[in-house]
Order: C-alpha cells, then structure tokens, then sequence
C-alpha cells in the first residue's frame, strides 16, 4: 500500500509532537486518499505515487489532514472500530449506570474517520481536481 506522507510531514498539522501511532494513522489516512482519488487522472511513477509536485503535495497534504483528525479524535485504528483511546461511553458500578452526554456522538465520529475522509482532506482533494464534487 501507498503511503503519502511521513510521520515529520504530520508534525506541522497535529501542532504538537508526533503521536505514537503516526504510521498507523498516515497508512490509514493514504489508504482513505487513494479510495478518494481512484478516478482521477495523474502522471505517476512506477510505484504509483503522483509525479507532478502540485499533486503529490495535494495527496500529503489530505493524508496529514486525515490524520490530524484522527489524532485529535484519538483514533485508534488498530483497536477495531475506531476505539477512542481513554473515551467512555458509559460506565456502570453496582446497579448504577452513567451515560455521557454526547459520548455516543463522538464515538460515532471517530469511527467514522476510520472510514471517511475528513472534510478538511476532501476540500484540499478537490481543490487539485481530484475528488469529483458529489464527494464528502
């Protein structure tokens, strides 16, 4: 599989350091990008990764927004179905039960980052005419 960007390209978009999981978040976050770019049309080389600078750069540049997002969410995408780490949805002791308000919620979006992309890589996609309009 094609991974777009490197775990120092992801530095300057998560603000701070480098998670844990990085490569598992670029790989991830590459592999959401190439299902995005599937029918665009774009000179590659032999490994298939865009030769044109405008469009690699728009293709890292998804990539470490992708991830970010995930990273901020803290996705972890090793854990099944986007396990938020350290988020509870609800715990129980005895016969008690607490429910977080709109805990549901954000799991619901940090799993959905496991397979969409995020809105801020859709726009840089389609900014470079790679994604067609109706995506996102």
């Amino acid at each position: 599989m094609l991974v777009y960007a490197t775990p120092e390209d992801l530095a300057p978009w998560t603000g701070a350091t480098v998670p844990d999981n990085a490569e598992q978040l670029l790989r991830v976050a590459s592999g959401l990008v190439a299902d995005a770019t599937i029918t665009a049309w774009y000179t590659a080389d032999a490994s298939g990764l865009p030769t044109s600078t405008p469009i690699a750069q728009a293709f890292k540049d998804a990539t470490c927004a992708h991830a970010a997002a995930m990273a901020t969410a803290k996705v972890d995408p090793a854990g099944g179905a986007a396990v938020g780490v350290g988020a509870a949805v609800r715990k129980k002791v005895g016969s008690a039960e607490v429910e977080y308000a709109g805990a549901a919620d954000a799991a619901a979006a940090r799993s959905r980052l496991v397979d969409t992309l995020c809105p801020e890589a859709v726009r840089i996609l389609r900014a470079a005419g790679l994604t067609p309009s109706g995506l996102g």
